[in-house]
């Protein structure tokens, strides 16, 4: 569903007790997607800007005999964005492995409730890592590192852990609101 119809989902009508669900699934649905957007332009560019950095890489140091030394660093650091990136990306468009043998052994409300209780086993686990992150992310030595070739700041990407989890956090809560409202895993306005 596009941006704009979601927008118009949420906004359109008007406020009735049972649309109110919807209207906040809606809500989080039109924040993850402005998100995902946003991490695909992010995770293309930085691919892109790897398979340029590592070519070049290449070409200087084995054909002009001058290699430039802040290349790995800044593939690896580039490859620290696309992991975490895709993280979010996987879990928003359901493409990260997961068993459904289980879960398809229940029929109705069972089936539900299974469902329900592995993505709060799943919340659990990424609030977990976001904690873990955030106490990372504030350790004074992490504000203060950088680089050893570039001298870039290690706290950007220390802050990329409860950051990208905190939005895998909103996906999980929205995929939950939206299973408990309609029962299906999709909502439609």
């Amino acid at each position: 569903m596009k941006i704009q119809a979601r927008v118009r989902c949420l906004f359109g009508r008007g406020f009735h007790k049972r649309d109110g669900m919807k209207k906040i699934i809606t809500g989080l649905e039109v924040f993850n997607t402005v998100c995902m957007a946003a991490a695909k332009i992010i995770v293309d560019i930085s691919v892109a800007v790897q398979i340029v950095i590592i070519f070049c890489g290449v070409v200087w140091r084995y054909f002009l005999q001058s290699p430039l030394v802040w290349v790995d660093e800044f593939a690896s650091l580039l490859l620290v964005v696309i992991a975490f990136l895709g993280c979010y990306l996987a879990l928003s468009q359901n493409k990260l492995a997961r068993t459904e043998l289980f879960i398809g052994l229940f029929k109705g409300k069972s089936r539900k409730a299974v469902y329900i209780v592995s993505e709060l086993f799943s919340l659990a686990m990424l609030a977990i890592v976001v904690y873990f992150g955030v106490r990372l992310f504030l350790m004074p030595t992490s504000l203060n590192q950088k680089t050893p070739g570039m001298y870039i700041p290690l706290w950007i990407f220390y802050g990329m852990i409860p950051f990208m989890f905190g939005l895998c956090i909103v996906k999980t809560v929205t995929k939950i609101l939206r299973y408990i409202a309609d029962g299906e895993g999709e909502t439609s306005c």
